[in-house]
């Protein structure tokens, strides 16, 4: 998977509520159907998968407009992972 971090986040202003350091924790926010768009480690996981599971630069730029596309207004109020992915590689060039 990518390995982007919190450092390379384009946008501020997300909780830092979920404890990474708990393995359970971690596995727990992997395996959810559902994104906590307001939670860093969850946008930043989120991201890493995005440019893991389709064929997009593996760089910070990329990292950076997965992270803006996810903010998108159209997004608003959808959460579930899958569709946001979907949503996000349909309009990679798009936007």
């Amino acid at each position: 998977m990518a390995n982007f971090t919190t450092e390379d986040l384009a946008f501020t202003g997300y909780s830092q509520t979920v404890d990474v350091s708990n393995n359970l924790t971690y596995n727990e926010i992997i395996e959810r159907i559902y994104l906590d768009k307001t939670e860093e480690f969850e946008v930043v996981h989120f991201c890493n998968q995005f440019l893991e599971r389709y064929k997009v630069p593996q760089t910070r730029i990329s990292f950076q407009k997965v992270e803006s596309l996810l903010q998108h207004s159209i997004l608003e109020n959808e959460v579930y992972r899958e569709q946001l992915l979907d949503w996000i590689a349909t309009n990679w060039v798009k936007i």
